[in-house]
């Protein structure tokens, strides 16, 4: 995987470096977000949701306080949609070339969506995407049964 210019600068766990302009991880301390406008970053994109065990209620605030932007667009974890994917994958398209920082409360939900980004947006061949996806999670039944109905909505028919 490519180097990663803020190594040992941001705490959040699961980090996962998409491309120069696109990090990912699970959900940032409060510290963090000086970090993240210090390295340049842009936009912060959150797709928890309130119903989450750990979040940030007043994260909009502190990222407005680093000068950067700031995104809620919350994605149920127990029911994924299409829709996600798509709001998200024309948000990330119309930010570039801007840093964006993008996370969930444990990068599950951004991971899986980055498979898809990674294939269908960035020509990946699945088989990396999957192996990227691994290193943070095995999706469960939900989350592998709505990756399985987008490859074939996106991709397979494709080919």
């Amino acid at each position: 995987m490519e180097e990663r210019e803020n190594e040992g600068m941001i705490e959040a766990g699961a980090q996962q470096f998409i491309h120069e302009h696109l990090m990912t991880s699970a959900l940032p301390s409060k510290e963090d977000f000086a970090r993240m406008a210090a390295l340049g970053f842009h936009t912060v994109i959150d797709l928890g949701t309130s119903r989450d065990s750990v979040s940030l209620p007043d994260e909009d605030t502190l990222v407005a306080a680093q000068g950067m932007n700031y995104l809620h667009l919350p994605v149920d974890f127990s029911a994924p949609t299409f829709e996600d994917y798509e709001l998200l994958r024309d948000l990330l398209n119309a930010l570039y070339p801007r840093k964006v920082w993008l996370h969930c409360a444990q990068n599950k939900r951004v991971s899986a969506l980055m498979f898809l980004y990674n294939i269908i947006d960035r020509s990946m061949p699945i088989s990396e995407a999957r192996a990227r996806l691994h290193l943070v999670w095995q999706p469960d039944e939900t989350w592998q049964a709505f990756l399985d109905e987008a490859l074939e909505k996106y991709v397979y028919q494709y080919i």
